[in-house]
């Protein structure tokens, strides 16, 4: 059929990628969900949350890709100030979710506004990135790293008092987005340097409020005390436990959740227990969240964790192709980022499952249980379905439905993958 006579346009890798990850989602969050539906009563409850999520993430999608990308400035001019009011509302009046205000509650619906604030930070960077370069040499100018410095920089602030992990990450896509885009080395070199020492003092200082708290029963008199010592708590484990067998490590209040996301993923063997059937659910409160991962390889195997893994890993190569046969840096810039985010987060969340990093509290993107993170991340899919669809690209222009329209010369800049 051709791509004229349907709803979903643009690349259908991009869209084939979504849908499996969405149809992966509702069978997952249907079967981990036995803690919810056991508290509930509502069998069928979790299940039809999801796929109503799934509903409105897929009608997301299709506005999204339907139009063109260069409309992001606009979302940008509305998103930057909406994120920073909702960030700095949400350490006043924000919901406490495992110690941390990360939600805001508004009439009813909760929101999270670090997600906000994710995607107006890759949309704002892609410009600044695309705007402060030559328009002859495609290489960036003194303005770019200064600008996106400035933005990511605040954004990570204002994210990092209540959820280190989320900041850590836009800190990590920023600069890869800054990297790609051809900032000079010794500037980023520079920055990896500062935040190295950064680390340095905030990771001992992190631990020690948590011997603190631990020693004299009491919380830290700080303002953000709790998250530091919480960070603080988390390293302590992590380091201490690093390599030993997990069934070594005796389970208490503060692991009980890795702990049983270890068991999970030892009972899935290489094939899995199959659908359904998982023991390691009944235990887990996140196992259709943070945990899900896990859940999925008891249930699947090995095979069905390295099969999501690929798609995610597939998602990031598809992007990066496309971003690399794009004429002009924004569109480039812009479908790089926002896979990124995606696949990082994928596989921070997937590494906490299996032991790798420390728990952080990142979800499976478009997999564990929906709500904003799943609404923001198929606003990814649906602007990286623009860009195949209406960017200009060298090699496949027959496919383009509508060039570009410079306006004022800001995303006018050649891609460099083209130079």
């Amino acid at each position: 059929m051709s791509e004229n006579n349907t709803i979903f346009k643009g690349d259908r890798y991009l869209w084939g990628v979504y849908f499996l990850l969405c149809l992966i989602s509702i069978v997952e969050v249907y079967s981990s969900s036995s803690f919810l539906t056991r508290r509930g009563g509502d069998f069928l409850g979790p299940a039809m949350r999801q796929i109503s999520f799934v509903l409105a993430g897929t009608a997301l999608v299709v506005i999204m890709h339907n139009l063109h990308y260069k409309w992001c400035k606009l979302l940008m001019a509305f998103l930057v100030p909406l994120s920073l009011v909702l960030m700095l509302w949400v350490d006043i009046f924000g919901s406490n979710v495992n110690d941390a205000s990360r939600w805001l509650n508004i009439f009813g619906v909760s929101i999270q506004p670090s997600e906000l604030a994710k995607l107006a930070t890759i949309i704002t960077l892609a410009f600044i990135l695309a705007k402060f370069r030559s328009k002859e040499t495609g290489s960036v100018t003194s303005g770019a790293f200064k600008w996106s410095l400035i933005v990511a920089g605040v954004f990570c602030f204002l994210i990092v008092v209540d959820n280190f992990s989320t900041a850590a990450l836009l800190g990590l896509v920023s600069f890869c987005m800054m990297m790609v885009a051809g900032v000079e080395t010794k500037k980023l070199l520079t920055l990896v340097a500062v935040a190295v020492v950064a680390l340095a003092i905030l990771i001992p200082v992190s631990v020690e409020i948590y011997e603190y708290e631990k020693r004299e029963k009491e919380p830290f008199p700080f303002l953000g005390a709790s998250r530091l010592s919480t960070v603080g708590g988390r390293t302590v484990r992590f380091v201490e436990n690093f390599g030993k067998p997990a069934y070594e490590e005796p389970i208490g209040k503060d692991n009980y959740q890795p702990q049983h996301a270890y068991m999970a993923v030892a009972n899935g063997g290489v094939f899995g227990v199959f659908l359904g059937n998982s023991r390691e659910r009944d235990f887990l409160p996140q196992a259709f969240s943070d945990f899900i991962y896990a859940i999925i390889i008891e249930e699947m195997g090995l095979v069905g964790g390295i099969v999501i893994m690929l798609l995610y890993m597939s998602m990031l190569l598809r992007a990066g192709v496309i971003a690399r046969r794009c004429d002009k840096a924004y569109p480039a810039f812009l479908i790089t980022g926002l896979a990124m985010m995606i696949a990082f987060q994928a596989l921070i969340n997937m590494g906490v499952s299996v032991g790798l990093f420390p728990v952080t509290g990142q979800t499976l993107p478009l997999v564990s249980r929906g709500g904003t993170s799943f609404l923001i991340t198929s606003a990814y899919f649906g602007i990286m379905l623009s860009v195949s669809r209406f960017a200009k690209q060298s090699g496949k222009n027959e496919n383009v439905e509508e060039p570009l329209v410079e306006e004022n010369g800001d995303i006018s800049a050649p891609n460099p993958a083209q130079m």
